[in-house]
């Protein structure tokens, strides 16, 4: 097969592009693919599910947040190794995505998530969270420069960083850096980043872990409930950093890629949807099926395994397309309507590793889709002309507005 992904990555794809290339993806015969990139890709629901899961005898997620140019690159690029020495070693401890022990894995969960975590909405608290959400987006507004046309994309970036540092508990005057430190893990995660780009995402994230350490040391919010749980110091602080991270492009890039869909000219009745404030959420959940800003996750076969459609890995690194899964007419047969029947997308991932801030990032889209449908309940996409960077697990848009 021509696979629709060997030579562009959904980063750099229009919403209607990226439709028509998963759909092409799951017409093939073939259930994998070994891209050029060293990576087997996997992208059946079925599939990926099991990927994501990692309890099949021989599959693990201990390269999760390993650089995807390697360790060894790190060390031969100039650039990169005086911020290494100095903030990432020795190398961080895993501790959400990649943590393989299982106990510790659960105590780091339940801390983060678990029925009393800290990243928990209850339900009685959900309109508060609300309210502060929407105050962080009007802050963003008022920071945002809206003289001609308004810039979505960066303001979605600077409402993520808020919301996902004061969720952190990270002091205010840090928040203005976290886009930065956020963009630094996702590009060495997804990118092939080389030379002087390289060392600035080495040093930005050696930033963000040395601020985590601080935190974690003597902080409030999450830095608390980790020292009070116990979580050994380096774990904490991975834990920390990681979720400082994970929390900005995922749910700006969902916020990016779901608008460019909503406001295509043809067929707004998702946008006009977020009129009624019963309806938002239900438009959040759909785009982050449809259009996640965060698209796959690594993980690696220890050994040859034989996945359920068949696919036979062979050892080493898989990367599984859950944003492809998400699609996959076996599991989502009516996927175009809004109700449509089907399982539970994969976006937050599977069992264990599944994301503890899943109901953070739900309602934070949710409410930055409803705020600026209020703001701009006629509003019009301005064309750009930007060319986005090939990026294997992370997905946005250039989306400027203008209302008329």
């Amino acid at each position: 097969m021509s696979f629709p992904f060997a030579t562009v990555t959904p980063n750099q794809l229009s919403y209607a592009r990226r439709d028509e290339r998963y759909r092409r993806l799951h017409e093939a015969v073939e259930t994998s693919y070994h891209h050029p990139s060293g990576l087997r890709m996997v992208w059946k629901y079925d599939d990926v599910r099991t990927v994501l899961e990692a309890t099949v005898p021989g599959l693990s997620a201990a390269n999760s947040l390993d650089p995807l140019v390697g360790y060894r690159r790190i060390a031969a690029t100039p650039s990169a190794i005086p911020p290494f020495v100095q903030h990432l070693f020795p190398p961080p401890a895993k501790a959400t995505a990649n943590l393989t022990d299982k106990v510790l894995h659960a105590k780091v969960w339940s801390t983060m998530a678990g029925a009393d975590g800290h990243f928990t909405i209850p339900p009685g608290q959900r309109d508060t969270r609300a309210a502060t959400m929407s105050a962080h987006f009007h802050a963003a507004l008022n920071a945002a420069d809206t003289t001609s046309e308004l810039d979505v994309t960066a303001l979605s970036i600077t409402y993520a960083a808020r919301i996902t540092a004061e969720a952190v508990g990270l002091p205010p005057e840090a928040w203005p850096n976290v886009a930065v430190w956020s963009g630094a893990q996702s590009g060495l995660l997804g990118r092939h980043l080389r030379g002087r780009e390289l060392g600035t995402a080495v040093q930005a994230l050696g930033w963000l872990f040395t601020v985590s350490a601080r935190t974690v040391a003597d902080g409030s919010g999450l830095a608390h409930r980790l020292r009070e749980a116990d979580i050994p110091r380096r774990v904490a602080v991975s834990a920390m950093a990681n979720s400082l991270a994970a929390g900005v492009h995922t749910v700006s890039g969902t916020i990016q890629q779901g608008l460019e869909r909503l406001l295509t000219p043809g067929d707004r009745r998702w946008w006009d949807m977020l009129a009624e404030q019963s309806q938002a959420g239900r438009v959040a959940l759909k785009l982050l099926q449809l259009d996640p800003g965060l698209v796959a996750w690594k993980r690696k076969a220890e050994r040859p395994i034989t996945l359920p459609s068949g696919a036979t890995l062979s050892t080493g690194p898989v990367l599984a397309l859950f944003a492809a899964a998400n699609r996959d007419p076996a599991a989502f047969p009516d996927l175009w309507s809004m109700d449509g029947k089907g399982k539970l997308p994969l976006t937050f991932g599977f069992g264990r590793h599944i994301c503890p801030g899943k109901q953070l990032a739900a309602l934070a889209i949710e409410v930055f889709l409803r705020e600026l449908h209020a703001l701009a309940p006629h509003a019009e996409l301005v064309p750009t002309s930007t060319r986005r960077p090939a990026d294997l697990l992370f997905s946005g848009a250039d989306i400027a507005i203008a209302s008329s």
